[in-house]
């Protein structure tokens, strides 16, 4: 029985440190934010799930009992597993990468972590005790947070958002959101006066250092979480002072709200970053548009694969394949539709969603259920409604992550605890001792192949890729060629990225005279090959050929270089960035009209690009398309989207091609709206020059200096030049 002492404390000190791992941030990583917080918690978890596993088979109390939630919860992890099989890229699905590190693998042990957790945490000072270390972790984050406030610390992310160590100030946000209700439920709870001013002092921290994240969604899911809970409590509270209290948290909440959006355009609010933020959500603004082209896309995919989804980690198939035109102005690539629920769609298609909303619905169905039974009070049920409410309402903006599922799981299991109520079972043993001991050095062993492979492989690998990073910015082209290779082969885990950064660092040392030829031609080869598989095991992916065509273009080899970049245009024929590349290659290969057609149709995919609008001209005078370009030119102008240095740059280009009185028309349009831009008057006089026009060129260069006197000697000098027939004129 003391051995099971203290297999039970190890194992809750292990979960308690776990709780600590928003603190955890190494520099010495790739993505320090992201991979220091998920290696801790893997490897704790699997030490833990090796003495659970021996702990359980001592004493048969430790294993979970039934429920519908534990059925929800590992139903969602099956359909995982099977969408990871029948997904578009199973290596993928299950390891994922450094920048999430969620996947299949993630996803284990995370219920790992809740099978943990229900099963040791028996009673409700378990409870109390887990939860508190969850505060004081909390109020370690926020105390951070405020250092940021006051500029001891920098923002990681830039700008006035706060994020702390989690280096992201949405994860802060719904991170503090599930403390806000905890800390709330405990100062409810308790009847010790000192204990509630604690608790009320925390409800306060946490909420402060949320609001002061400036996140839109976790914000105004703090505030529908908040007044579902206090409209809850009024109904189901007896005594009168709980219903005046729920009362004042639906007051509070109606009044803050409705202040806010009454003041929207006072200075007050518009000035202030967080008010601000929330009294400008709009349906028409840029990040709203945004999502809605990406959740639209998003159902598309769905469409394609209904039953099963495409499998974890797979977004970036559906970005390529279903890419929306209007998504230029964003970030070029997405891992993620910023939508739970179409996250879910397309991670496990119906039967994932219907998995993941199961665990929501069956948690509310329970709480109720023992609530009519008088099995809980109506605090539980008015707290851990609202609670859920707030956090699935707020994801419906974001995706979760590491510290939010540290939580969520944490709520559910004491869930669980709640509606299966103290266990009466007495000591046993699950298994016969001699049985017992056999499967314990079995789980023993497991457990150290588990850590060297998934744990201690990848970190090394993840060592090796960030030393490789800093050995090329070192100029140490060797060690960071060596570093490259060792993390590409050291772990599936962030090979991926290892493979994209050894191909870019390949690409950019390929054509410097000043790097040994050994290194930059093994470099390029090796970068080829390293493409390559990656766009073999990434087969539907655009990106991977993307890399592939970048590094076989930065080696010389551009029918190769080609072929890679149509493969990425079949993957995703909308992407504009993509479009380009392919018909510029056209261009270089002499196809003109081949180049010109698919750029005019790269432009038509969204007029408002001004980009691609520039690009297409540019396509056309260099395909010698004069008059198509001239039309475009002129369009634009007329509609204000073609500034003085655009109209310059396409100028420039028919001084390429001889063709002067082009560029001259164009610099005097360039005049009409800046007619001090001496530059250009020089441009227009040696564009006048060139087109057998001198007069008009020393005429241009007497307009220059009347309208800057600075200009005399110089512009004298360019006359004498003109006259004497020299051409220096530029």
């Amino acid at each position: 029985m003391q051995t099971n002492r203290y297999l039970l404390t190890a194992i809750k000190i292990g979960l308690g440190i776990i709780l600590f791992a928003p603190l955890f941030v190494s520099n010495t990583m790739f993505f320090p934010f992201i991979t220091a917080k998920n290696f801790l918690f893997r490897i704790i978890i699997e030490i833990l799930l090796a003495l659970w596993v021996i702990l359980a088979l001592r004493d048969r109390r430790y294993m979970p009992r039934r429920s519908l939630l534990l059925i929800f919860v590992a139903a969602s992890v099956g359909v995982l597993i099977l969408s990871t099989i029948f997904g578009v890229d199973p290596s993928r699905s299950f390891w994922s990468n450094f920048e999430r590190m969620e996947g299949l693998l993630g996803y284990l042990h995370l219920f790992v972590y809740f099978l943990i957790l229900i099963s040791v945490n028996k009673t409700e000072k378990d409870w109390w005790r887990f939860f508190h270390v969850s505060f004081l972790s909390a109020i370690l984050v926020g105390v951070y947070a405020l250092f940021q406030l006051g500029g001891v610390f920098q923002i990681h992310q830039g700008g006035v958002r706060i994020d702390s160590t989690l280096g992201n100030a949405t994860y802060l946000a719904v991170y503090m959101l599930f403390h806000v209700f905890l800390s709330l439920y405990y100062f409810l709870k308790t009847k010790n006066h000192l204990s509630q001013v604690a608790y009320g002092a925390l409800v306060i921290f946490t909420a402060f250092i949320l609001y002061e994240t400036a996140t839109r969604g976790a914000i105004l899911g703090l505030i529908g979480g908040l007044f579902l809970f206090g409209l809850i409590f009024a109904i189901t509270s007896r005594e009168k002072k709980w219903r005046y209290f729920a009362f004042g948290v639906l007051a509070l909440v109606i009044a803050i709200s409705a202040g806010v959006y009454a003041l929207r355009d006072s200075d007050f609010i518009q000035n202030n970053p967080t008010l601000g933020r929330l009294s400008n959500i709009s349906a028409q603004g840029d990040d709203a548009q945004a999502r809605f082209q990406i959740w639209g896309m998003s159902f598309e995919a769905f469409k394609e694969r209904p039953i099963l989804g495409w499998g974890p980690e797979n977004f970036s198939v559906v970005f390529s394949k279903y890419f929306d035109p209007r998504l230029w102005s964003r970030e070029p690539w997405f891992d993620r539709s910023h939508n739970v629920i179409l996250d879910w769609l397309i991670t496990g298609g119906v039967f994932g969603l219907v998995s993941y909303l199961g665990i929501f619905a069956t948690s509310l169905w329970l709480l109720l259920k023992k609530y009519r039974e008088r099995k809980i009070s109506n605090l539980e049920l008015s707290i851990f409604t609202g609670l859920l409410a707030g956090f699935l309402f707020q994801n419906i903006f974001v995706f979760d992550q590491l510290t939010s599922y540290l939580l969520f799981f944490a709520v559910l299991g004491y869930i669980y605890f709640l509606t299966q109520g103290e266990s009466l079972e007495k000591p046993a043993p699950l298994v016969a001792p001699g049985t017992a001991q056999v499967f314990s050095a079995v789980a023993v062993v497991a457990i150290v192949i588990s850590l060297y492979f998934f744990n201690i492989k990848p970190l090394l690998a993840n060592f090796s890729l960030l030393s490789a990073l800093e050995a090329a910015n070192a100029g140490n082209f060797q060690a960071a060629q060596t570093n490259f290779k060792r993390a590409i082969n050291l772990s599936p885990l962030g090979r991926r990225e290892a493979r994209e950064q050894y191909s870019h660092f390949a690409s950019l040392i390929a054509g410097r005279s000043d790097i040994p030829e050994a290194i930059r031609v093994s470099s390029i080869n090796d970068g080829i090959d390293q493409s390559k598989l990656e766009a073999e095991d990434s087969a539907l992916d655009a990106r991977s050929h993307l890399f592939l065509g970048s590094v076989y273009n930065a080696a010389g080899r551009k029918a190769e270089a080609l072929a890679a970049f149509e493969k990425a245009l079949e993957l995703s024929p909308k992407k504009q960035q993509i479009i380009f590349i392919v018909a510029q290659f056209y261009l270089d290969a002499g196809e003109k009209d081949k180049a010109v057609e698919l750029a005019k149709m790269g432009a038509s995919l969204d007029p408002t690009y001004n980009e691609a609008q520039h690009n297409l001209i540019m396509l056309q005078i260099s395909a010698g398309k004069d008059q198509d370009a001239l039309a475009a030119i002129d369009n634009l102008i007329k509609n204000g989207k073609a500034g003085a240095e655009r109209i310059k740059v396409w100028a420039s280009l028919f001084v390429a091609q001889k063709k002067f009185d082009i560029a001259a028309d164009l610099y005097k349009k360039v005049l009409e709206t800046t007619p001090n831009d001496t530059q250009t008057r020089i441009s227009l006089a040696a564009s006048y020059y060139e087109a057998g026009k001198i007069n008009l060129a020393i005429k241009e260069i007497e307009e220059a200096i009347r309208l800057n006197p600075s200009f005399k000697e110089q512009g004298e000098g360019f006359i004498k030049q003109l006259r004497e027939g020299v051409k220096e004129v530029e």
